[in-house]
């Protein structure tokens, strides 16, 4: 535990002094922030009922799955994990140092936007905090999941992107970030019930301000976890040392499983 701990401190102290992670983790969810709290307002005054929901899932995002796998896809490739094993680094550790990690800076630039905007923007603070943390555990926990998977399946940096922004874009555009998903037409919320944002924000409606929701707030915390336990248990079976491992590869079309959440909520849930 003790080696855990130094472990995890050190990544850290990675987080903070890598100018590519401080720009992923801080600045670029901060720097979002403060942009479209100065601007989202006066173009469409009803943003800001949902301003601190969709800058709190935007830094998960941002943090998880444009950040973190770039991450592990340099430390295999660099041959560090193999380092880690020959010292005795556990498998468990690999993983879930960076993920607890990532989560650690989400959770402090959740709390900055949570403070400072009722002061800069006007926003009122949710109404109901326990419903609050129940959306962001989940939320984090399916992020991460499928941020971690991304950085286990990916074989270097530029498949990371594209795996990742299939993902971010379309979570920024459909996933109810900017505009809520039922204002979009039919045919493209349907597609928008594929996006762990989605289902994040109609729980965020429906737990912490009673607003208008889609579905049932508990079906969707049950699929963001299911979708992150999904993601897990598969990086941890997908999971390399390094690219140069000779014995049979797993096949990378299992981390489809990761959609199995979405798919069942995008034919169940009307």
């Amino acid at each position: 535990m003790r080696s855990f701990i130094i472990h995890f401190g050190m990544d850290l102290k990675g987080g903070l002094r890598d100018k590519t992670l401080l720009f992923m983790n801080y600045l670029f969810p901060l720097g979002f922030f403060l942009a479209m709290g100065g601007i989202m307002p006066k173009i469409n005054p009803q943003y800001g009922e949902i301003l601190i929901p969709s800058m709190m899932i935007f830094g998960i995002l941002v943090s998880s799955i444009l950040g973190m796998p770039n991450v592990l896809v340099t430390s295999r490739n660099n041959g560090i994990f193999r380092s880690y094993k020959i010292n005795g680094v556990s498998k468990l550790s690999m993983m879930a140092i960076p993920t607890l990690s990532t989560i650690f800076h989400t959770i402090i630039v959740t709390a900055i936007i949570l403070l400072s905007a009722p002061f800069l923007f006007g926003s009122e603070l949710p109404g109901n905090m326990g419903g609050l943390i129940l959306v962001f555990i989940a939320t984090v926990i399916a992020i991460t999941g499928i941020a971690l998977l991304i950085g286990i399946i990916a074989k270097n940096t530029s498949v990371t992107v594209l795996y990742a922004q299939a993902i971010f874009l379309p979570s920024m555009l459909i996933g109810g970030l900017m505009m809520p998903s039922s204002a979009l037409p039919e045919s493209i919320s349907t597609f928008g019930k594929l996006l762990p944002t989605t289902y994040a924000m109609d729980a965020y409606q429906a737990l912490v301000e009673n607003g208008q929701h889609s579905f049932n707030p508990f079906i969707s915390l049950g699929i963001l976890l299911s979708c992150g336990v999904i993601c897990f248990i598969l990086s941890w079976y997908l999971f390399k040392l390094d690219n140069n491992n000779t014995s049979k590869s797993k096949s990378k079309l299992w981390a489809l499983g990761a959609l199995i959440p979405f798919i069942l909520g995008t034919i169940f849930l009307k």
